[in-house]
């Protein structure tokens, strides 16, 4: 940092000392890609990811109830100590804003039960339910996350509800608030020596001002490597020039490709619908014989549903969709909150006729980007993102995620391996992904025990025919797996 910054940063926060609150305990500031999710968020556009599960009832033993469920996530709570945080905004909105503890945390206003232990609940009503609680943005004034709890449904089995928002976590951090209830973790108060995350206290105005600095270093610091590239080693020189290559090759191959226009870029409400699709193991089995990856059948499967319900409504597509798919960017084994993905789009082939030529063509761009750093370079745009004045980020992010850019997002979210809660096995679960203004629909894909759960989420005002995808999701999945062994045989490899 330049010696002057220093200076000017001290005689600022000992200028504003006195009007700091001293008892916020900060817990690191957003990204710029997390605040991304909150510059997205509007009346219409609520940047909560999320799930609808159902669980077996219980084979022996007693029920679950909304106090034992707690008591689970209580006692796991230090292992997530970041489901204690709420935003706290920047003074004079300088930067994103930060995390703080929460000191009137009430577990009972994020773990829920709408139902008493003996209410019967229809599938209709919790679907009724699951769709009202999905409308209604989570409250910022809190820790922004919420499990509802249903613990009897008509025939005997227990429904769940959650959502958390996108600035608090991606998918894999998602599997951490999942780790709150499900049985494969042992509670924190059985083990010997609990060791929750310690607190780290700062000022606002010394976190702001840290920000402000940091960026204008940061900004220096690409001056310095422009100006002084020539002094420096070769190899330092190629790899300045890698990444503000991999910056530019996101700009070209990303963001200004136009998305075609489609049904699917309207005008959105506040009201959500989540319908879903379980593809079955023997299913998934017959259509992977079609060659490609569980998540190439799980793209195609979409693109032919799409497809046919145009034909359906007599506007057969003439250009594919142009479609967002995040990446997870994590190291294995790296937790925590926040979003650590980059969002990539690839092509929907739904202007294609043939399910043998849809399924090729998934397979090509999903083979190209595995071998590519389009992903990392995606990354990189987002973070450049963060060097941006705040008053410019907001239109850049919206333009970023505008029907512009992509017509839909398809996302495929983890599960634990061993999925249970309070002894009661999981049977259907179903992701949430978030829709940004104009955009009427996400999908949603989960694989578990080698089969895939499809979560279409939409505006059913602006969308009315999400309704009928469980059903032509369906059709297609049976389709690809009715394919004849000289198609089932070929290798699904890009074209020479």
């Amino acid at each position: 940092m330049p010696p002057r910054m220093g200076v000017v940063r001290t005689e600022l926060r000992d200028a504003l000392d006195d009007e700091c609150h001293r008892d916020a305990m900060t817990r690191g500031r957003l990204s710029a890609l997390d605040g991304s999710f909150l510059r997205l968020e509007s009346p219409q556009a609520h940047m909560h990811v999320g799930w609808s599960a159902i669980f077996a009832a219980p084979e022996a033993g007693e029920r679950p109830t909304i106090e034992a469920l707690r008591e689970r996530v209580s006692g796991r709570l230090d292992r997530v100590p970041w489901c204690r945080w709420r935003l706290r905004e920047a003074p004079l909105g300088l930067t994103e804003p930060c995390w703080v503890e929460d000191r009137q945390f009430d577990l009972a206003a994020h773990v829920l039960a709408p139902y008493g232990p003996d209410d019967q609940v229809s599938h209709s009503a919790f679907a009724a339910l699951r769709d009202e609680l999905l409308s209604r943005p989570l409250d910022h004034a809190r820790p922004l996350w919420q499990i509802v709890f249903v613990p009897r449904l008509e025939d005997g089995s227990v429904g769940m509800i959650g959502k958390v928002h996108h600035a608090l976590v991606d998918g894999m951090a998602a599997l951490q608030i999942v780790g709150l209830f499900s049985d494969e973790l042992p509670d924190a108060s059985s083990r010997d020596d609990p060791t929750p995350e310690p607190a780290a206290g700062e000022h606002l105005v010394t976190w702001a001002l840290d920000s402000v600095t940091q960026t204008v270093s940061d900004g220096l610091g690409l001056v310095r490597a422009a100006t002084g590239a020539a002094t420096r080693p070769a190899s330092s020189v190629r790899g300045a020039l890698r990444g503000a290559g991999r910056v530019l090759r996101a700009v070209r191959e990303d963001v200004l490709p136009p998305a075609p226009n489609s049904v699917l870029n309207v005008p959105i409400g506040s009201r959500r619908s989540l319908v879903g699709y379980h593809a079955r193991r023997l299913e998934v089995r017959a259509a992977r014989r079609a060659g490609g990856t569980i998540n190439d059948i799980g793209l195609t499967v979409v693109a032919g549903a799409l497809r046919a319900l145009a034909v359906r409504q007599g506007e057969p597509p003439h250009s594919p969709l142009k479609v967002m798919v995040p990446v997870n960017m994590r190291r294995v084994g790296e937790a925590g909150p926040g979003n650590k993905i980059a969002m990539v789009n690839l092509e929907l082939p739904i202007d294609l006729a043939s399910r043998a030529e849809r399924l090729d063509r998934v397979c090509a761009q999903t083979q190209r980007l595995k071998t590519s750093d389009r992903a990392q370079a995606t990354e990189a745009l987002y973070a450049a993102s963060g060097l941006l004045p705040p008053p410019l980020r907001s239109p850049i992010v919206k333009a970023m995620a505008s029907p512009r850019t992509f017509n839909l997002t398809i996302s495929q979210s983890p599960v634990p391996r061993q999925f249970s809660m309070l002894g009661c096995e999981v049977e259907q679960v179903y992701s949430v992904v978030p829709i940004a203004e104009g955009h009427a629909l996400a999908i949603g894909m989960i694989r578990f025990r080698q089969e895939l759960f499809f979560g279409c989420y939409a505006d059913p005002d602006a969308f009315p025919s999400v309704k009928d995808l469980p059903a032509l999701l369906e059709s297609e999945m049976r389709a690809l797996g009715d394919m004849t062994p000289a198609l089932a045989q070929r290798d699904c490899r890009e074209p020479a």
